[in-house]
């Protein structure tokens, strides 16, 4: 077999054959990657989500940053997250910034190495992404991105091909590459004519094409309502019910409020496992907030087993929870056979051991993997009963 010799970016054609050569490349390629601690003056590198979010980490971990640069920095200053944080455009930064300072990139709606050479050309000498920083204080921090994976062992290497030879398209089948070559070498593939679309996280053409007057969805994982409300958006007033679950306290009494006034939506406060009961709870971190060992307060879990609901689609954003869920869900999903949307990129589960649990679990569906921004950060497993693809041709 032809060897393949990996560079920091690499651009390829799509074809089925050599998607089988990568993944054997990639499952036994090894780079040493390791955790990135804040030695230099730090700069960040954008101002949107991930920007504030970088923001948000850095203010609780009690390590300064000098100020934000970004493309649209006239735009971003009128946000309140930045109140009396200093914004400014790439090319008012110093050259002494660029030559001393180490600039953090929170972005991953771009291609980030392209980025990083563009910004190395730019003169920018010391370069980070901010999942590399954050990976440094995980225990300061609870925020977990699955941004590192170990060499896998030879059952982890055949749990992985069985993942790849069991999604449905071509399309799948590039993105699991993309996320596994990210994750464990940080090299990032680009496949022509393939889409990283970082808009429909959740609802996939495939998804939506599926829907209809009757849906049950079951946001697990809900936050303050935004895939809920996705959901609403696409379906309008043909639904029969939403329960968003969300257990960080601050985040319901948001959430619970942007739906008091719409019919047939529950908000619930508790987390989803494999059991009920009461687990530690690290709460007050925003998308970050997760049960967790180090969690300082106490949250109620229950299975959505226990719950009976009549799900029709079930999406799972759960900062690595995912699994736990699913094990406490194999009744419902076998019974009621939903639509399944799950996040994989928190920790190594979503590798292999989340689609595999599905596979192994719920017969007859076709599954499916989209990456919704770059770095592996947005991967979801789709899982789609057969039963809804009857008139659907082209899954």
């Amino acid at each position: 077999m032809r060897k393949i010799t990996f560079t920091p970016y690499t651009s390829i054609i799509s074809s089925s054959q050599k998607k089988d050569e990568l993944l054997l490349d990639i499952l036994s390629s090894t780079i040493e990657l390791s955790p990135r601690k804040i030695d230099k003056p730090a700069i960040l590198y954008g101002a949107g989500s991930l920007g504030k979010m970088a923001k948000d980490f850095f203010e609780y971990v009690g390590i300064p940053f000098s100020y934000v640069v970004d493309r649209n920095a006239s735009q971003c200053k009128t946000d309140g997250h930045w109140r009396n944080i200093k914004i400014i455009h790439p090319s008012d930064a110093s050259k002494t910034d660029k030559k001393d300072s180490l600039l953090v990139i929170c972005i991953v709606t771009i291609p980030l190495i392209r980025l990083q050479d563009e910004l190395r050309n730019d003169g920018w000498e010391n370069i980070a992404f901010f999942y590399d920083v954050s990976e440094a204080y995980r225990d300061q921090y609870p925020l977990s991105n699955g941004w590192f994976l170990c060499k896998f062992d030879e059952g982890e290497k055949a749990a992985v091909a069985e993942v790849f030879s069991s999604l449905t398209d071509e399309i799948s089948r590039a993105h699991y590459l993309q996320f596994l070559a990210w994750r464990r070498l940080r090299v990032e593939l680009l496949f022509e004519n393939l889409e990283v679309n970082v808009n429909n996280r959740f609802f996939i053409q495939e998804v939506t094409d599926v829907l209809n007057e009757s849906e049950v969805f079951v946001d697990c994982g809900a936050h303050k309502g935004a895939v809920s409300n996705k959901f609403l958006e696409l379906v309008g007033d043909k639904y029969d019910a939403v329960y968003a679950f969300e257990p960080d306290s601050g985040t319901f009494a948001t959430l619970s409020k942007e739906f008091e006034h719409i019919p047939d939506i529950k908000t619930v406060k508790c987390a989803l496992g494999d059991k009920n009961g009461r687990e530690k709870f690290s709460q007050g971190f925003d998308f970050a907030s997760k049960l967790s060992k180090a969690g300082k307060d106490l949250t109620r879990t229950v299975t959505l087993d226990s719950l009976n609901i009549p799900a029709t689609f079930i999406k799972m954003h759960l900062e690595g929870g995912e699994l736990d869920a699913l094990k406490g869900a194999v009744r419902t999903m076998q019974k009621y056979r939903p639509i399944m949307a799950v996040t994989i990129y928190h920790n190594p589960d979503g590798v292999w051991k989340i689609p595999l649990f599905f596979i192994n679990n719920v017969q007859d569906y076709k599954y499916l993997l989209r990456l919704h921004s770059w770095g592996g950060t947005g991967a979801v497993f789709y899982a789609i009963p057969k039963e809804r693809l009857k008139n659907i041709d082209r899954i």
